[in-house]
Order: structure tokens, then sequence, then C-alpha cells
């Protein structure tokens, strides 16, 4: 598992690295790079609006060309609204300040930034169970981005090519804990895999992976950062797995004891 040993010191107010942990990989890194997505949507949004105005304008002037301008209308409409979802995202994850945070709008959000993937998009069967009435927490909430990320995508890359692929998202309430779950059905993993799964640079993906999917993003680091990130908020990462039949990860999430472990820090 994941050794403390293996997180450089820093400076307060810096942020912990994993030793060997390639730079794209670092949050500081992620933040600059979070700043200039979030300046490219903010530049594509202009031309944007532009272009849906005088859309709004051709229909006037050609009553004719209505169903065809609409139709433009309704994608430049999307890619607003994927805009939008882009700049939320990025914004989140450069901000360190902790806020009261609503982690059922955080998966919905990750999905829909997520339709970007076609094997989640077209290929995927998803199914989402979210409860009502999630309890709201105070959080970075740029943490749990990143945590619920590393452990989408790692289920989108276990089920590769192969058909009839099924995610199941949940969010629920249990107690003093809310539970986040992402379920695969991909190639899963036994049980000496599993022991390594959040150790650094430690990855299957491209041995046991085949298809029109390379593991290009398979660093094996994933996992390690998003255990780094919960575990200094007493959030445990669970996995439950057994090979050719997918893998269950389980984030418990203590909200009180979160929320209250952000108040002390920030006294």
């Amino acid at each position: 598992m994941v050794n403390r040993s293996d997180v450089a010191t820093e400076a307060p107010g810096k942020f912990p690295t994993v030793a060997g942990e390639p730079d794209h990989l670092n949050p500081e890194y992620l933040i600059k790079m979070g700043m200039l997505v979030a300046g490219i949507a903010h530049n594509m949004n202009g031309p944007l609006t532009g272009m849906l105005g005088n859309i709004d304008l051709m229909k006037m002037m050609h009553p004719e060309l209505k169903d065809t301008l609409e139709k433009v209308g309704s994608i430049g409409m999307r890619l607003r609204e994927d805009i939008r979802v882009m700049m939320s995202k990025t914004v989140a994850e450069g901000r360190r300040t902790a806020s009261e945070m609503d982690i059922a709008d955080v998966v919905n959000t990750e999905l829909k930034f997520y339709q970007a993937d076609q094997r989640l998009k077209h290929e995927t069967n998803l199914i989402l169970n979210i409860s009502e009435d999630i309890p709201k927490f105070k959080a970075v909430r740029g943490d749990f981005w990143q945590a619920f990320s590393a452990l989408l995508t790692n289920a989108i890359e276990a089920m590769g090519d192969k058909g009839g692929k099924t995610l199941i998202i949940t969010l629920e309430q249990q107690g003093d804990e809310i539970l986040l779950i992402v379920q695969d059905n991909g190639i899963g993993m036994d049980s000496e895999t599993m022991a390594q799964a959040f150790d650094p640079l430690f990855t299957t993906k491209e041995t046991k992976l085949e298809g029109r999917y390379p593991a290009t993003l398979a660093m094996g680091l994933g996992l390690t950062h998003a255990k780094l990130l919960m575990d200094d908020l007493g959030v445990a990462i669970e996995l439950q797995s057994e090979p050719k039949k997918g893998t269950t990860a389980t984030m418990r999430i203590p909200y009180q004891e979160v929320e209250a472990l952000y108040r002390r820090e920030t006294r």
C-alpha cells in the first residue's frame, strides 16, 4: 500500500507529491493547466455567443431555413454547456479554499465532463443510483473531483473495448458516512494484484488490456494520488474485485469529520 515515506516533504501550503510522480500529475501543475483550460474555454465563449446571436438573426431574415438553423443552434447550445462544465471543473480543481460542497453535484458534473469519452457515452450502459438529500459538507471540491475521476478512469479503462460494458455509480448515505461506489464489469483483479493497486507506478493495464484503446493514461498513479488526497481527510477507498467479473471501488466519506477537519484548519 502507499507508504507515507513515499510522499516528499513540502513547505507549508505546498502540495504533497509522490516520489517519482510525473509533473503532469502534480497538483500544482494540474492547477496551472486548469487555469489554461479555463482561459481557453472563456475565449471560446465569445465567438460562440456571436454565432448563436447571428443564428437568431438569420431565422428572422430567412424563415425558410428555420429548421436547419435551429439544429445548428441546438449544437451550439450543447457546446456552450460543455464549455460551462469545463470551466466550472477546472476552476474548482484550482481552488484550494474549502466551501460547502454537494457531492452529488461533483459526481454529475464529472460524468458530464466524461461524456467526451466515446467509451462511456456510446459503448457503456451507465446506471446511476444517486440518493436524494445527500448531506452537503465543507470541503475542497477539487480533491473529491480528482479522487472520483481516478476511480472513474480506472473503471472505464478496465472494461477496455469488451462488449456489454456496464458501469454503476452509486451515491448513498449510511449512518455517518456517505458512500460513493464505482462498479464496473471489466477485467477485475486477483487478491495479489488488488493488494498493490494503490502502490505508486503499479499498473496492469499495459499488459492485460488489449483492443482499440491503448492504456496511454495508465501511469499507475491515479489511484495512488486519489488515496493520498483522501487519506489526509480520513476518507477510505476500498476495493473489491474478482478476475473477469469486475471491480467495485468504494469511497467511505465521514462527512462530518471531513467538515470538522477543514473548520479546524481555517481557524
